[in-house]
């Protein structure tokens, strides 16, 4: 070492430096870094949730997101679709579903949750001695009280959500389960609400989550699924065009797409990255010329989600298809559909409508109907009548349409708004164009 170089360590000036210096990088590399999330925990049992009649795997989009705000890896969290409407080998289906998801992560057994006809299904499926030991935990919501827990002689450890204000499925606490009861809680928010999640967590986990909120995230993976409404028959081979929207007008940012996806050949679709703070459009085109397209529009995302999914036209044949079979495919009006994917609008409780249209009414939103998606289109004498279309009352309770028209003889805007928030979309022409539907998370 040189002699000046040697002076310098010597001084005591530079020496409290370099011991500064040191003690800063001490600090630093004991500080937690903020920025980067810790790793999740892969060690968790996989969890399987089932939905309930007509719904698909998205019920779960917002527990989803939950249970990964709490540090639970996606690739532990699976989406059971079946088909609610026709229900043969509902069980063996199921049963091939969860040999999978076991194959997938090494896991040798799973947790399973099931909603409304979901809760249905997984009881029967429990009632078999092999199956019920792939299963460590049952977790009913939405469903009607059972004589004891789920298992052949009742020893799957369960836990049994109901709500009093249920008005479509009557519940009621089940001896030697774990019950919880909720209230002010429709049976469609059973499912979703953080309530829920935060029972479901600690049943899961023998503690409660850190948060029942869903934490923001800086990079926003979305992916999701093509399927057709009611059926839940996966479209593959379809396109999803995925564009940034002017929230003020509901039109596209920029012609040119910010993403263009393929759906495989079991509908999935994934790989887009979502800006935060902007509303999308998700432009699905089946992969047949007769296929009718669908525009989704989306609030703003904050987490990654894996269930954002894309419905489209069921055959005519189906029970789904009859009910879709009078929605326009008209130049002259739009044909709209508004999907509030967490809860019922409930007259006396919420607040929905359509340019100032009232859609939370006691006829429209009539709590024993429970309905979740509102379907809007005029019958053909180009004026709003405000009756409902008779073909929707094959159903008991979802979904309803009403006659109401939306001309496009002059582009415009269309004002949504659902409990205080807004969305605009543009009044895009029915036959050209396709179907649009709002999502209200």
């Amino acid at each position: 070492m040189s002699r000046t170089l040697a002076n310098q360590f010597t001084q005591p000036y530079p020496l409290i430096l370099i011991l500064f210096l040191i003690g800063l990088l001490i600090i630093n590399a004991c500080k937690p870094d903020d920025d980067v999330e810790a790793s999740c925990d892969s060690t968790v049992l996989p969890i399987i949730m089932a939905h309930g009649f007509l719904a698909s795997g998205d019920t779960y989009a917002t527990q989803f997101q939950r249970f990964t705000s709490n540090n639970y890896c996606p690739d532990r969290l699976f989406a059971y679709d079946w088909n609610t409407i026709e229900q043969d080998n509902a069980e063996d289906i199921l049963d091939a579903f969860i040999d999978d998801v076991l194959a997938q992560t090494g896991a040798t057994q799973v947790n399973l949750v099931g909603h409304s006809a979901g809760s249905g299904l997984g009881y029967s499926y429990l009632a078999d001695a092999d199956r019920a030991a792939k299963v460590a935990h049952y977790v009913e919501v939405g469903s009607g009280a059972n004589t004891q827990p789920a298992g052949p002689d009742g020893e799957i450890p369960m836990l049994n959500i109901w709500s009093e204000d249920d008005l479509i499925v009557a519940g009621g606490d089940v001896s030697g389960a774990d019950n919880l009861k909720l209230s002010d809680v429709d049976h469609y928010e059973v499912a979703t609400s953080a309530t829920t999640f935060e029972a479901m967590y600690e049943f899961f986990n023998d503690k409660p989550p850190t948060t029942t909120s869903i934490v923001s995230e800086e990079e926003i993976l979305i992916a999701g699924r093509a399927v057709t409404l009611g059926e839940n028959s996966p479209i593959g081979g379809a396109t999803v065009n995925i564009y940034a929207l002017d929230a003020a007008t509901g039109a596209r940012s920029n012609s040119e797409a910010d993403a263009v996806l393929t759906t495989d050949t079991d509908g999935y679709w994934s790989g887009f990255t979502a800006r935060p703070d902007t509303h999308y459009e998700f432009h699905l085109i089946g992969a047949n010329a007769d296929d009718r397209a669908i525009h989704y529009y989306r609030q703003p995302f904050v987490r990654s989600n894996s269930l954002v999914y894309l419905r489209g036209f069921p055959s005519a044949s189906s029970l789904a298809g009859v009910l879709l079979s009078n929605v326009p495919q008209d130049d002259n009006q739009s044909a709209l559909a508004v999907f509030t994917a967490n809860q019922a609008v409930l007259f006396g409780r919420d607040e929905l409508s359509v340019d100032g249209f009232d859609l939370a009414t006691s006829e429209y939103a009539a709590p024993e109907k429970t309905n979740i998606a509102f379907f809007l289109y005029d019958d053909g004498n180009n004026q709003t009548d405000g009756n409902t279309h008779a073909v929707f009352n094959l159903l008991p309770a979802f979904l309803i349409g009403i006659d109401y028209y939306i001309p496009t003889i002059e582009p415009a805007s269309i004002e949504v708004k659902f409990n205080g928030k807004v969305m605009r979309v543009p009044n895009l022409k029915s036959e050209t164009d396709g179907t649009m539907v709002v999502v209200f998370d």
